[in-house]
């Protein structure tokens, strides 16, 4: 009887660690899904009409670092774009460094965000570009790339 009643415990304890265990990873594969998806999303965004928005998305996708590594042809494109951009509509008030003034530069500290994978193409970008702007953004992303010391 009391093997019996151990066998129970054992057996009940186990059912449940495996539920457990189950659950736990599926919250994280629907988590990992549900990044991927946002990150497709503001990879669109790149694309809107409206600067703010392209602006806002690129900041985004920045926060998200090393995730967001296929973001870095997107916003290798707005490097040269000097539209000017209003921070304060889309960062908190309090956020650091808010002193960005184009499109171009929000893209270019997006890539220094998502870090060393954004380096040859900033290095391509520098040495091909034919605009000013994106060559300037692109040598300041790989300054701040190799600062952190990721290059």
């Amino acid at each position: 009887m009391r093997q019996h009643k151990h066998a129970i415990a054992l057996s009940t304890l186990l059912s449940c660690m495996v539920l457990f265990c189950g659950f736990v990873g599926r919250e994280q594969q629907v988590s990992v899904r549900g990044l991927e998806q946002s990150i497709d999303k503001h990879i669109a965004q790149l694309h809107s009409r409206e600067a703010q928005q392209r602006a806002a998305a690129a900041y985004w996708l920045g926060n998200r670092g090393m995730a967001a590594e296929k973001a870095i042809p997107a916003l290798v494109d707005l490097l040269g774009d000097d539209t000017k951009i209003e921070v304060s509509k889309y960062r908190r008030p309090d956020a650091p460094d808010t002193s960005k003034l184009t499109l171009g530069e929000e893209a270019a500290a997006a890539l220094v965000n998502i870090g060393k994978s954004s380096t040859d193409a900033l290095i391509k970008t520098l040495i091909t570009s034919p605009e000013p702007h994106a060559r300037e953004n692109a040598a300041w992303a790989l300054g701040a790339l190799h600062r952190r010391q990721l290059i």
